[in-house]
């Protein structure tokens, strides 16, 4: 379905340079002898492969959003990329968390059980916003209905002839009108959950860096680099998705028309995937440097003195 070249283009070339940044993103942690990230090297190479896996999605069908009156439509949904985002930040947060305090979780069973349970858990929040589409948020004949007149207006297009998640939260049938809220109410709180988790573990490894108890000046110093790239890692999903999403759940229930919002949110989200690895090149020195060798030297150098490796798990 086109909508304009911009909702169109722009995915398609995000994509093009998440398929870009990524691989390089994954060759320089995998090749790089001087840092030892340890098991977190797994996590980081994980999120990479969902990055091109979300850029490969959005670039085949694009999400739009239509609202109309007391009604949010999500045609071509990818709501289900999008909570997998916030439960891979989850499990960022809580490998460095566990590291910070020393925790032998780490060391004896994240490979491969926590690792497992990390895809696992990643699964069920994908699960958890499939079903909620599926049974509360589902395009039925009654919904389709009741956005039929905008929906033709504004693209010439019929909403019969699209798969649709609609929410309906006046003007309908009790059974439409209470699935709606009850969906709205479910995705919310996950959400909600999301970010709590988000301040709450951020909070506090923010406190045991500060208190740096028993840490090497390098393994500091390496520790608050990641902290950093993790919480740009995190606010981006938070700009360009969860407030959207928020304006797209919450506007129509007051009649407000976000429609500029929504199409800029949908072309925003399709930006991260593709600068989430040039984040963590950024604010860790010594892939960044590694980079600029390669791009000015033509080489990439595998290897450091022993005196200048350090590890952090």
């Amino acid at each position: 379905m086109f909508i304009n070249y911009p909702h169109y283009l722009i995915p398609k070339l995000c994509g093009a340079m998440s398929f870009l940044f990524n691989p390089i993103f994954i060759y320089l942690l995998l090749s790089d002898k001087k840092l030892h990230l340890g098991s977190y090297r797994h996590l980081l190479v994980s999120f990479s492969i969902f990055n091109m896996l979300s850029s490969f999605y959005d670039g085949l069908v694009p999400m739009g959003v239509h609202d109309h009156r007391y009604a949010f439509v999500i045609f071509v949904s990818e709501c289900g990329f999008i909570t997998v985002t916030y439960a891979i930040l989850h499990a960022h947060f809580i490998y460095r968390y566990l590291v910070l305090n020393r925790s032998m979780l780490i060391q004896k069973y994240f490979m491969p059980y926590g690792l497992i349970l990390t895809f696992v858990y990643c699964f069920l929040h994908m699960m958890l916003w499939t079903a909620v589409c599926e049974f509360f948020f589902y395009g039925d004949l009654e919904r389709k209905t009741y956005i039929y007149d905008s929906f033709k207006e504004l693209y010439n297009l019929k909403s019969y002839d699209f798969n649709m998640v609609i929410a309906l939260y006046w003007e309908g049938s009790n059974e439409a009108v209470i699935r709606s809220w009850i969906g709205v109410v479910v995705v919310s709180a996950s959400s909600t959950y999301s970010i709590g988790l988000f301040f709450v573990l951020g909070h506090k490894i923010m406190k045991n860096l500060k208190a740096h108890v028993n840490i090497s000046v390098k393994t500091l110093r390496l520790q608050q680099q990641l902290f950093k790239a993790l919480t740009v890692q995190t606010l981006i999903p938070i700009c360009v998705s969860l407030m959207p999403c928020m304006a797209v759940w919450f506007g129509p229930v007051f009649l407000l028309d976000f429609r500029a919002i929504y199409l800029a949110a949908t072309i925003a989200a399709s930006v991260f995937p593709c600068i989430d690895p040039v984040a963590i090149i950024i604010f860790l020195p010594c892939l960044r440097k590694r980079l600029y060798l390669a791009r000015t030297l033509g080489i990439s150098s595998t290897t450091a003195p022993p005196n200048s490796s350090f590890k952090i798990t």
